[in-house]
Order: C-alpha cells, then structure tokens, then sequence
C-alpha cells in the first residue's frame, strides 16, 4: 500500500516538472520572438532627429497655420543641406525651398532645386516667368543713378524676377537655372503653358510597392495645394505633359486632391509635442 501511495508521489512531481518545463520553455520561446521583433522595428525605423529651436518653430507654424506636416531628415544628408526654408513671422507665411522635377527630358539636367518661394505665390507665376520666357537674358535694374534703366546680366547669374500672389503683392525670386535646361523647355513648345502640364506630388509614408501621387494646381497659391501633405525637407513638384503609368516598376495612384490620411494624424500628434516643446523653450 505504501509502495503505491510512493509511486502515486513521484508520478505527481514528474508531472509537475514536465508542466514547468513545458511553461518555461514557451515562456523563452515568446521572449526570443519579441526580442527578435523589436530588433527588426528598431532596425525598420528611421533614427530620432534631434530638432533646433527654428526647426521646431516652423514645424508649429506650418501646421498650425498651413495644415501641412515638414519632416526634417538627418543633418549629413544633402536634401537637409539644400533646405533653406523658413517661416515668414512677419507675413505669417513659409517661404520655402522647392525641388521642380521634369522626368519626360532626357537630357540633363531635368530637375533643380530653388530657395525663396512665397507660399502665396503659384507655380505657374514661376514657371511662366523663368522657364517659359522667350527672353535669352533677364533683365533687373541697378541701384546707382541710373535705377529706372534696366541692364542685362550675363548668362550664367542669378535671374531675379518679380513673383505676382494672392494678396496682391509681387515678390523678388532669384533663381540660378542653368540655360541647358532653360534651352531644352524653350525648344519644346509643349511645355510653355503651364496650365496644360500635369503638376503633381508624392504623397509621403506610402508602401514602395503603392507610389501615389496628387494633383497640384499650378494657378493657385501654394499654400492650398499642400494642405494635408507630409513634406519631406521641403516640396518636390513634378512636371509632366502626360501622366505616368509606373514608378520604380509599380503601378501609379494619382490622387485628384489631397487628404488627410492617418500618417499624417499621427505626425500632427508628434507636431504638437514640438509646439508644446518650442513654448516652454519661449
């Protein structure tokens, strides 16, 4: 009797033994997978930027006044180094650095990037004015005696011309647009009215494999076009004459107008935390 009480006894604990090997065992199992998963999403996202005082402060105003979310890359990278965009207190504006890119010309270069654009002005102010002028030189005036006889520059300086925009207003636009590509729009007509290209924008945080893009009309003011846009550094606009069907191999979503998606929420969420941060700096 007391010989099957014994083995009732050791047939108990190597039960219970087994059940704890088996917990344990499952336990490390859920452990190394979660470890794995969080080397894979720190690895998947992009490092903290750590952003100065006027980087936060455009970031506020910029959503707060123009509902448009600018992220900030890392200070070594050359799109950082290119961005010369600022918030305009003044005027209550952003003046922003812009990339125009022209994929359908083949010869080089087919895309440059711009400082100094009021967001009340249109892209096609701009385009007109620089890119689709007949005139081979720019002419500006100087500012000795003779301030009202206009002079040309020499090919290969700034052109500085005068942006119209809605609030009345005309505005200084230098530009160091190189006169290869200046030669190449001027020599195919499709390209000078502006209202007849395609102008559009990639909408930000999309999967590789889903390129989308939105319309941007080019005969109104900026600030409207990029509404509820995530803008990376600052604006690249695209000009085509025809629509494009693939981009890096993927099939191309043109969106007629732009909208709010949750990305975007969530980086107004994170924008907050960097307005609360700049008034507490104040």
């Amino acid at each position: 009797m007391m010989s099957d009480y014994e083995f009732l006894q050791d047939l108990a604990r190597d039960h219970t033994l087994l059940l704890r090997d088996a917990q344990e065992a499952k336990l490390g199992s859920a452990n190394r997978l979660a470890n794995q998963n969080s080397m894979i999403n720190q690895s998947s996202q992009s490092p903290t930027i750590a952003l100065t005082r006027a980087q936060k402060n455009i970031i506020s105003h910029a959503k707060k006044h123009r509902q448009v979310i600018i992220q900030y890359m890392s200070p070594g990278i050359k799109r950082h180094q290119q961005n010369k965009t600022i918030w305009m207190s003044s005027k209550s504006r952003l003046v922003w650095t812009l990339e125009l890119v022209v994929p359908e010309i083949t010869q080089l270069p087919n895309k440059w990037v711009e400082a100094g654009f009021h967001d009340v002005c249109r892209l096609s102010d701009l385009w007109y004015r620089i890119l689709c002028s007949d005139k081979t030189w720019s002419e500006v005036t100087t500012n000795k005696d003779t301030e009202d006889v206009p002079r040309k520059r020499i090919r290969g300086e700034d052109i500085r011309i005068q942006l119209p925009s809605d609030d009345g207003n005309e505005y200084p636009f230098k530009s160091s647009i190189q006169p290869k590509l200046h030669q190449v729009l001027r020599e195919d007509s499709s390209y000078r009215q502006p209202e007849n290209l395609l102008w559009l924008i990639r909408v930000q945080n999309m999967p590789a494999n889903r390129p989308t893009f939105c319309k941007i009309d080019s005969l109104q003011p900026l600030f409207t076009q990029l509404r509820y846009q995530t803008v990376l550094e600052f604006p690249t606009i695209y000009v085509y004459k025809e629509p494009p069907t693939t981009w890096g191999g993927y099939d191309v979503t043109i969106q007629e107008h732009c909208v709010a998606s949750e990305d975007s929420s969530s980086e107004e969420e994170q924008s907050d935390t960097n307005d609360k941060d700049t008034n507490a700096e104040n």
